[in-house]
Formats: structure tokens, C-alpha cells, sequence
């Protein structure tokens, strides 16, 4: 039925569907997209593409005995001087994602990444409320300012 989830309709014009077909048909797809992520940062490339391949995973395996598979999406850790525009980078990313989710460390805690009880402050009953973790869940979860981050 119209207006159910998933039932969205593009609406492409020719422009758009020639841009798509140079970009299909480019040499440089990849250097494409890296620069596509974050364009206001200038730079930063291997940082961009490490993020770019944790967006899209990779292909998982599973052995032809069906044991446990071995796992196709990468953590990436980013790391370097302040002002760097790390922050933008995984704001950027947590934009892009379909499930993205963006958190700051010294606005959450290491258990409130899981889940958070809340009290209900009308009825006075407590709740569980998923936290970044749970919500990015299949999607990309980016904490920013983990060394911020308190313990409890």
C-alpha cells in the first residue's frame, strides 16, 4: 500500500541519472566517494576512506561447514591533534549512515551507551531506554570524545 515503510519512490531527472551513469562508469569511484565524505575538511584521505569502508562493510563469510562466519564490518578508530575535524568526520558519517547514530563521551557514560533506565516523571514508573549502541545497531554508531567518557 501507498505510504508504508520502504515504499519510497525516487524522483530522478535525466541530469540525475546521467551524473549516476559517469559515476558508474568512472575510473575513480572510490577517490569519488572518499572525497564526497566530509567535503569541508580538506585532506585527511586515509581517514575518510577508513570511514567510508566501515559505512559500506564488506562481504561476510561463511565457511562451508557452517561454522561461525567471519564478521564483514570493521571498527575504526580515529585518533590525532585537536582541531583536526575528527568530530566533523563522524558527524558526517552519522549523517550518511542509514542507521546512524552520533554521541559525544562527555555527554553519556560507558554504560549509557547500552541501555539507560529512565524514571517516568508523570506515573513515576521506570523504563528501559535503548542507548547509541543498541540504536546504531546494524548501522554506525561514532563516539566522539571516548577518553570523555565516564564509567558508570
Amino acid at each position: 500500500g501507498g505510504g508504508e515503510e520502504g515504499d519510497a519512490r525516487l524522483n530522478l531527472t535525466n541530469l540525475d541519472l546521467q551524473a549516476i551513469r559517469d559515476i558508474a562508469t568512472s575510473l575513480n569511484v572510490f577517490e569519488l566517494l572518499v572525497g564526497s565524505i566530509c567535503p569541508s575538511i580538506f585532506g585527511h584521505e586515509v581517514v575518510k576512506a577508513g570511514l567510508l569502508l566501515a559505512l559500506v562493510g564488506g562481504r561476510t563469510r561463511t565457511p562451508s561447514d557452517r561454522t561461525i562466519g567471519k564478521r564483514s564490518d570493521i571498527h575504526v578508530l580515529v585518533v590525532g591533534d585537536p582541531g583536526m575535524g575528527k568530530s566533523q568526520m563522524l558527524t558526517a558519517v552519522a549523517a550518511l549512515a542509514p542507521r546512524g547514530v552520533y554521541v559525544c563521551g562527555n555527554t553519556t557514560s560507558s554504560s549509557g551507551l547500552t541501555v539507560t533506565v529512565v524514571k517516568d516523571s508523570i506515573t513515576g514508573d521506570f523504563a528501559l531506554e535503548a542507548g547509541a549502541l543498541v540504536m546504531g545497531d546494524q548501522g554506525c554508531c561514532c563516539i566522539d570524545e571516548f577518553d570523555k567518557m565516564s564509567s558508570g
